[in-house]
C-alpha cells in the first residue's frame, strides 16, 4: 500500500534549460521533524497530482524565451514547462514530508492510477467518495491536494488589493506621524508606487533584482468522513539565499527564479503539515480530534 520515501536532505533539480541538468542544494531552512515517533502512528499520505489554476498561454510567462517561436512550437514548449513544473511541485512536496518523518507516502504511481480512475485532474479538489476510494483501495489516511494559484504573473485584482491594503496601511501611519502633511504623503505614494509595483505584480525589477512571483495552495483530507483537516496558501516572489549559491550565468533565467520560489513555497507547505503532528490512529477514529 504504502511506502517511505528517504530524504536527508531536499534537491533542486533545475532541468529547464537545454542541453544542462544542474543538481544544487536549495539554502532553505532544514525540513521540521515531526514529533510522532511511533510508526504505526504515522499517516499514510496519498498526493495527488498538482495543477495550475488559471490558465498560462505564454511561454515567456514561465521562463526565458531567447528565439522567435512559432504558435505550434511555443505551444509544445509551454505544454512541456508546465508539466514539468506541476511534477516537480509534488516531488519537492513529497522530499520535504519524507524528511519530516511524519508520514508514510503511498506509491505515486498507485496514486496516480488511482486518480485516473476516478477522473481526478491535476489540482482537482476530490470529493468524500473519492477520498473513500482512497482509503479502501490505497490505505491511505489522508489525500493532499496541490494548485498552483499562480506562476510568473498574479493576477491583477488580488495584487490590486494587496498593493491599495499596503499604501492604505502606510499612509495612514505616516499622516499619524507628520499630521497629515500634505508634501510627505504625496511623496510617500510616489516611492510605494516606484517599489510596490514590481513585488506586487510581478515581472518587474526593484533595484536590479528580479520579482517572480508564486503562489502556491495546499489542503489535506481525512479518508472516513472526507473532511479537510488542513489548507495553507504561501507565497514568494525572490529566494534570494537559493539564488546565490547559483553561477551567475543561470541566475538570471526566469525559470531558475521561478523554481527557486517554488521550492521555498513548498518546503513550507509541507513543514505546516508535519508540525499539524497528526496521528494515524485518531484520523481513522475520530478525524475531527486528529490533533489533539
Amino acid at each position: 500500500m504504502g511506502f517511505y520515501v528517504h530524504s536527508a536532505r531536499l534537491i533542486l533539480m533545475v532541468s529547464s534549460l537545454p542541453g544542462l541538468i544542474l543538481a544544487g542544494c536549495v539554502a532553505f531552512d532544514p525540513a521540521v521533524q515531526s514529533k510522532v515517533e511511533d510508526l504505526r502512528e504515522r499517516p499514510a499520505v496519498a498526493i495527488l497530482r498538482f495543477g495550475f489554476d488559471r490558465e498560462i498561454t505564454s511561454l515567456s510567462t514561465v521562463q526565458t524565451v531567447e528565439e522567435t517561436l512559432s504558435p505550434e512550437e511555443e505551444a509544445t514548449q509551454l505544454a512541456v514547462a508546465l508539466s514539468q513544473i506541476e511534477q516537480e511541485a509534488r516531488w519537492l512536496l513529497v522530499s520535504r514530508l519524507a524528511a519530516g518523518q511524519g508520514f508514510q507516502i503511498v506509491s505515486l504511481t498507485e496514486t496516480d492510477a488511482l486518480a485516473d480512475e476516478l477522473h481526478l485532474k491535476p489540482g482537482d479538489i476530490p470529493n468524500a467518495e473519492q477520498l473513500a476510494g482512497f482509503r479502501q483501495r490505497l490505505g491511505a489516511d489522508l489525500v493532499l491536494a496541490g494548485s498552483i494559484l499562480d506562476y510568473g504573473k498574479i493576477r491583477w485584482q488580488w495584487l490590486a488589493a494587496g498593493m491599495l491594503t499596503d499604501m492604505t496601511v502606510e499612509s495612514i501611519a505616516l499622516g499619524i506621524a507628520t499630521s497629515w502633511n500634505p508634501i510627505g504623503l504625496g511623496a510617500n505614494l510616489g516611492v510605494e508606487l516606484l517599489t510596490s509595483t514590481p513585488l506586487w505584480f510581478g515581472g518587474g525589477y526593484l533595484f536590479g533584482v528580479a520579482m517572480r512571483p508564486v503562489r502556491v495552495e495546499a489542503r489535506a483530507f481525512e479518508t472516513v468522513q472526507g473532511y479537510p483537516i488542513w489548507q495553507a496558501m504561501e507565497e514568494s516572489v525572490y529566494a534570494w539565499s537559493a539564488l546565490k549559491t547559483l553561477p551567475e550565468t543561470l541566475r538570471g533565467k526566469k525559470e531558475i527564479q521561478l523554481k527557486l520560489n517554488l521550492a521555498e513555497i513548498v518546503e513550507s507547505l509541507g513543514d505546516s503539515l508535519t508540525k499539524q503532528d497528526l496521528r494515524a490512529s485518531r484520523l481513522r477514529e475520530n478525524p475531527e480530534l486528529a490533533q489533539h
